[in-house]
């Protein structure tokens, strides 16, 4: 049986640290989370399986990263068990600033995130 590609229905967007243990950033004073340059940054999606069980091994689902509207990577992905399959992209950002990113299917959930530079340590005198 021929490998079918299908725009995923994407159903939610979320960013979090790549790394285990480490953040990799922190929360402001409001509590907004925001991560550090060049530190590796989950982007996860969930999508609608659309009924395709995870026995289908010919139907992937196609969601796109788009980081301030420029297209960064495209995955293929297979649905998982239950009505919902969770996937993620990893990214660099590489500067402070805020980011708007999008994961687009056949529709499109988007999000900011926050980049700051690491606070600057003090040294101490021996």
């Amino acid at each position: 049986m021929a490998l079918s590609y299908r725009d995923a229905t994407i159903n939610s967007v979320e960013a979090n640290p790549t790394g285990s243990g480490s953040t990799g950033g922190g929360r402001d004073e409001s509590g907004k989370v925001y991560f550090f340059p060049n530190i590796s940054v989950s982007i996860g999606y969930w999508f609608d399986n659309e009924g395709i069980p995870s026995s289908d091994w010919n139907t992937h689902f196609t969601a796109k990263l788009f980081v301030n509207d420029s297209l960064i990577e495209t995955k293929q992905v297979l649905s998982g068990g239950g009505p919902q399959t969770y996937s993620f992209f990893a990214y660099k950002f590489p500067a402070p600033g805020t980011y708007k990113v999008e994961v687009r299917g056949k529709n499109s959930k988007s999000l900011e995130v926050t980049i700051k530079n690491p606070p600057v340590q003090e040294k101490k005198a021996a």
